[in-house]
């Protein structure tokens, strides 16, 4: 991947998603990145259903969370995922997470996951079935590059 692969979601927040300070509670914010990452892989072709047929799932071994402001009920929140290219077999996704309408950024994050074999084996390498997507997404790119 030559190119960032970025994806962005609109989430309403939810009267269940409010403490009783009205603020939305840390832990869901942990679910509209998990909710951003669902979005990403149909949209790239990279769903868990994939990884996971292909003999692999994609355990988050770090996640990062930096709160900036809080959002309360009936905000709608733009959630904004980007794969960050590394060499290797890793997925790292950046976050910003703004209210719209006007963008005010409500959170940052970082997650990272790494490769593991169905049978909880930890694949120190790159799996051929990410090295075939980070090609194709590749090609993606440079295509997207051609015709802009």
């Amino acid at each position: 991947m030559d190119k960032p692969l970025c994806e962005t979601i609109r989430v309403r927040v939810r009267f269940s998603e409010v403490d009783a300070l009205r603020m939305v509670w840390h832990g869901c914010y942990v679910q509209y990145l998990e909710d951003a990452r669902e979005a990403f892989g149909r949209k790239y072709g990279l769903t868990y259903m994939h990884i996971f047929n292909s003999g692999y799932v994609a355990p988050i071994v770090d996640l990062q969370l930096q709160y900036r402001q809080p959002a309360t009920i009936d905000d709608v929140l733009l959630i904004e995922i980007t794969c960050r290219p590394v060499r290797g077999g890793k997925l790292i996704f950046d976050y910003r997470i703004c209210k719209e309408p006007d963008g005010s950024l409500i959170l940052t994050a970082s997650t990272i996951q790494l490769f593991m074999t169905r049978e909880g084996v930890f694949e120190p390498s790159s799996p051929d079935f990410f090295n075939e997507w980070k090609e194709k997404m590749s090609g993606q790119a440079n295509l997207e590059l051609l015709n802009s």
